[in-house]
């Protein structure tokens, strides 16, 4: 294996399950997704630029807190409510299109139905979400800066900056495509009453994830399937080792095997390679979820979270392959210069 392969894959250790396992033993609120975000940042082949990662920060700050304020005073109209929620969404999407990228895109879809889910239940509750979503943010970007400092990537791989032609596409047909998917799950999600904010949470990492390809079908939609199939069966064989050895310990050395495997998985020659990275969120959202609870799901059993965000992962992706072969996806209708 080449040596800056190995080396991502210490990064990845090192980040990944550093604050997962910090998050177990501090206690600190949605660590697991501090996990997840710092699992992103060290796919990447360099370190985020400090200046960037700042500029993150205090956008999920702006954007978590202008979020628990607008569908604060919307509460009390729940038509009113659910309308902004399908605005919010559609928002998000015409954001990312116009070249937010992948994770500012996750948090203003987590703006746009996670906080207004959790003031449903409880707009003190939801306070807690808006703080510490950022902090999360900020602590994945320390993480991600300190393993990079740690296990240093290759000169070339740091510096090179390949260029790539800007994709091509039409803006309102990609926007429709994602709108017609996201916001029907989102309103049956609030229409039912689920609290399950972890559904919400993945389903906002995987509307990106496939928002960011440029078309659903057959093989990606297999591809993402495969993913997190994967990461559930991963997540339950994890939970029933906690229930036989349940010790923060348990859960540090199981953090530190799963980034191993799959680190090591996504940098292989083998078909499953190219699903590693999404069976790794996966894990943690299903596995950080299930023994670090948030608001009322503390009861929740780990198999009915594992059902809720498979069915949620099922509903999405044949959603998007539906949506592919009914409305596929076309160049943009002016020459790109």
């Amino acid at each position: 294996m080449p040596t800056e392969d190995r080396r991502a894959i210490l990064r990845l250790t090192f980040g990944t399950a550093g604050v997962f396992g910090l998050g177990l033993l501090l206690d600190w609120p949605l660590a697991f997704i501090g996990a997840v975000f710092t699992a992103l940042f060290l796919q990447a082949p360099a370190a985020m630029p400090v200046k960037v990662a700042a500029k993150l920060y205090v956008f999920a700050i702006l954007l978590m807190f202008a979020s628990w304020i607008l569908f604060s005073l919307l509460a009390p109209y729940p038509v009113v409510f659910l309308g902004g929620v399908a605005v919010a969404i559609v928002l998000s999407f015409t954001w990312s299109i116009a070249g937010a990228g992948i994770l500012p895109g996750v948090l203003a879809l987590m703006a746009a139905m996670m906080i207004p889910n959790i003031i449903v239940q409880s707009e003190g509750l939801a306070l807690v979400l808006v703080a510490w979503i950022p902090a999360n943010l900020l602590i994945a970007g320390f993480a991600s800066a300190l393993s990079f400092a740690v296990f240093p990537a290759a000169p070339v791989a740091a510096g090179a900056k390949v260029e790539k032609p800007p994709p091509d596409f039409d803006p309102v047909r990609r926007l429709v495509r994602m709108s017609m998917v996201t916001v029907p799950f989102a309103m049956g999600f609030f229409f039912f009453g689920s609290s399950a904010i972890l559904v919400l949470f993945f389903v906002a990492l995987l509307s990106q994830q496939l928002a960011a390809m440029p078309a659903a079908g057959k093989k990606v939609a297999a591809g993402m399937l495969t993913a997190n199939l994967l990461g559930a069966g991963i997540a339950m064989v994890f939970y029933e080792i906690n229930v036989i050895a349940p010790s923060v310990v348990t859960a540090i050395l199981l953090s530190v095997v799963l980034c191993v495997t799959l680190g090591t998985l996504s940098k292989s020659d083998h078909p499953l390679a190219p699903a590693a990275g999404s069976a790794l969120t996966t894990v943690l959202v299903v596995y950080g979820g299930s023994i670090a609870p948030f608001s009322d799901e503390a009861d929740v059993k780990s198999i009915v979270r594992v059902v809720q965000i498979g069915l949620a992962a099922l509903i999405v992706i044949v959603a998007y392959t539906v949506v592919d072969e009914f409305l596929p996806e076309r160049r943009s209708p002016v020459p790109s210069r």
